[in-house]
């Protein structure tokens, strides 16, 4: 970790209860593209959206969870000719990353160049981008404020990742009110994975000093509020807090990237079908272990988090949410592991590691 370094973040943050009410506001008359998922339909958001606002041209609604480059390509191929200026994304990690794949466009507006840029096989030129304003309805990917996107072919057991400058979104608004119905999993899920955002932008190779404090931040709301969330899941002090974290996470990653943790999850999801958050997080108290007493400003920061240099409350809080740190209980057995290890060989979430597995 150098002392020198720059930080970037070009997103509006707008955080404050209720704060979707003033959509209107941040739209600014431009016709705009509502992208989310089916749930919020049936919940009854895209409606409140549309009561908030005249801009709304048209909804797409049929995002899934870790959305694959065949889906999207349909999506895309039928937004094409639709005429709008912005895309309010409304929702999880999923909508909001495939929101940036919707952003993306030259002037065929075909989603085959999309795809293209994001698996190599066309320059990242000749391309222009629909701003975007993210709200996140869960408190864990902050792809809100980060300028790539998880794209997934899950027949071919990959994930891929769409990175261009300019998918920062123009406005993250944040409203802990809209997480409220997030269910017990989800919930867990996406804290943890705010959880390994954060850590995992410590034993970075990329991390400075405004990095590792918004980190620090992050991670020490989730070992005091996500347990607390998640046994009360209607607490919107809790909610709050854990979204902040969230935020935080998002403003210390956007800057480093993820690191090994994350490489590890990519095969464990393609490849058993565990969803991202635990599979990104059961290997971080392992990877505190490995990491511990090689670093003086990683020890400082550990020591801030959990008070002790150990990982030890991270085991407790986890087994406490019922989540295994072992990877036999994944389905991941001695011979299994050789090959995940392989996976991270050229990995660059792997590379940016200060640790290794």
């Amino acid at each position: 970790m150098s002392k020198d370094f720059t930080y970037y973040m070009p997103t509006q943050i707008v955080y404050n209860k209720n704060s979707l009410n003033d959509i209107d506001k941040y739209i600014n008359g431009r016709k705009t593209l509502l992208i989310t998922s089916a749930g919020f339909v049936k919940r009854g958001l895209v409606d409140t959206i549309k009561c908030l606002t005249n801009n709304i041209v048209e909804v797409i609604s049929d995002i899934k969870s870790h959305p694959e480059f065949k889906d999207l390509e349909i999506t895309y191929n039928k937004i094409r000719m639709i005429d709008f200026e912005l895309i309010l994304a409304v929702g999880g990690g999923s909508v909001l990353d495939a929101s940036k794949y919707f952003s993306v466009y030259n002037d065929t507006k075909e989603a085959s160049f999309v795809t293209n840029i994001i698996t190599g096989k066309v320059a990242k030129k000749d391309y222009k981008t629909i701003p975007i304003i993210s709200v996140p309805t869960t408190a864990g990917t902050s792809s809100e404020l980060t300028p790539w996107a998880s794209i997934w072919d899950l027949e071919e057991k990959k994930k891929y990742s769409l990175h261009l400058p300019e998918l920062f979104s123009e406005i993250a608004l944040y409203d802990p009110t809209v997480t409220l119905t997030v269910p017990k999993a989800i919930t867990i899920q996406t804290g943890l994975d705010t959880l390994s955002h954060a850590l995992e932008s410590i034993w970075n190779k990329n991390a400075n000093e405004i990095t590792i404090n918004y980190a620090v931040h992050s991670a020490k709301l989730i070992m005091r509020y996500l347990l607390l969330l998640a046994n009360d899941l209607e607490n919107l002090e809790y909610r709050t807090q854990i979204l902040k974290a969230c935020m935080y996470a998002g403003l210390a990653f956007s800057n480093t990237q993820t690191a090994i943790a994350h490489g590890i999850s990519y095969y464990i999801t393609a490849n058993k079908g565990i969803d991202h958050g635990i599979a990104c997080s059961f290997t971080l108290p392992l990877l505190i272990d490995n990491i511990l007493g090689k670093y003086d400003v990683i020890d400082e920061a550990l020591k801030e988090i959990f008070g002790e240099l150990s990982s030890n409350k991270l085991r407790v809080m986890l087994k406490e949410l019922n989540v295994s740190t072992n990877f036999s209980d994944y389905g991941i057995d001695e011979n299994e592991l050789e090959n995940l290890k392989a996976s991270l060989s050229n990995n660059q979430r792997a590379g940016n590691s200060l640790v290794r597995l």
